[in-house]
């Protein structure tokens, strides 16, 4: 089931975002890995989803397995570019969920009358990550050479970029 995230799901959050960051520790970039969110602070994104923002989860079994959270930047002269960020866990990756987060995602700005370009981050040592938004029509716009320092070396952070048709 999908749908929007609600103050009651803080305490699932957090620990998705534990699991998702142990299943991918050189793929992912969340803030979990720099300190473990408390309950007031997941408590404080979901109250502070702003007009033109979309936080979504995904249950399954009773708990939450996969969140997109879309947000539009804070700038005047940014406002019409919102940023997401996705994870799925591992188990519940390749059957289609990713996808539908990101249609909804892409669904949300095209309806909005300020959103015209959706933009996200992405490690360039996470190809299948890559590749899928390549398919969903995303273009690479950036990139930052070793920007993303990990245990055993470095990889580059790779700035992606769709627009809606306004």
């Amino acid at each position: 089931m999908i749908r929007e995230a609600v103050l009651s799901d803080a305490k699932q959050l957090i620990k998705h975002k534990e699991i998702v960051t142990e299943e991918n520790p050189d793929t992912l970039a969340t803030p979990v890995e720099d300190h473990s969110l408390s309950l007031k602070e997941q408590e404080e994104m979901i109250e502070n989803t702003g007009d033109e923002d979309m936080g979504l989860v995904v249950e399954a079994d009773g708990r939450i397995i996969a969140i997109i959270n879309l947000f539009q930047l804070d700038r005047k002269k940014f406002e019409h570019v919102c940023q997401f960020g996705i994870s799925v866990q591992e188990q519940y990756s390749d059957h289609g969920i990713g996808s539908e987060l990101i249609k909804r995602a892409v669904e949300h700005a095209e309806k909005s009358t300020v959103l015209e370009k959706i933009v996200l981050d992405v490690f360039s040592n996470n190809e299948s990550a890559v590749s899928f938004y390549k398919s969903l029509g995303f273009v690479e716009e950036g990139r930052q050479v070793r920007q993303v320092k990990l245990e055993d070396g470095y990889t580059d952070l790779i700035q992606m970029a769709l627009f809606t048709d306004k």
